[in-house]
């Protein structure tokens, strides 16, 4: 049995009930468009799922020869502080500079130090941006920092 996956499971799923308990009481909307909860309803419902699976994985008896992992590589460290620093790096540029070209050149930046080959990142990265604003602006209709580009 693995205790971090059973402990992390437990919580995705009690995490999941507890969010899609709370959406009980976000209005809805007239004929049947979709309101306020069904983001966070699908949010819930992949904790639960994901929680469960977790829960599932941990309950199969294991091997008697596995070991404890190794600790991780000090190169593994660095590639998690270097996503979240790219993190913060977004939120502070993508006002001034725009949702189009700071997500482009960090997703590159991103895929591209984690080991992927620059013509594939490249093209992922643009085609990903293009989606997610499409999404946002033709489907959502949610307005993305048009920086200094001004589109």
């Amino acid at each position: 049995m693995r205790k971090n996956d059973l402990i992390f499971g437990i919580i995705f799923v009690v995490l999941g009930i507890f969010i899609f308990t709370q959406t009980f009481f976000y209005p809805s909307l007239d004929k049947g468009h979709p309101g306020p909860g069904l983001f966070p309803n699908l949010l819930a419902i992949l904790f639960i799922i994901f929680g469960a699976i977790l829960i599932l994985k941990a309950r199969k008896p294991s091997d008697a020869g596995e070991e404890e992992a190794p600790p991780p590589a000090h190169g593994k460290v660095a590639n998690a502080f270097f996503v979240l620093g790219i993190i913060v790096v977004y939120v502070a540029v993508v006002d001034i500079v725009g949702f189009l070209l700071t997500s482009a050149v960090l997703l590159f930046v991103l895929m591209f130090k984690l080991g992927a080959p620059a013509l594939r990142s490249a093209i992922s990265s643009i085609c990903i941006t293009l989606f997610i604003n499409i999404m946002f602006l033709k489907i959502l209709r949610v307005p993305l920092p048009p920086g200094i580009l001004g589109w």
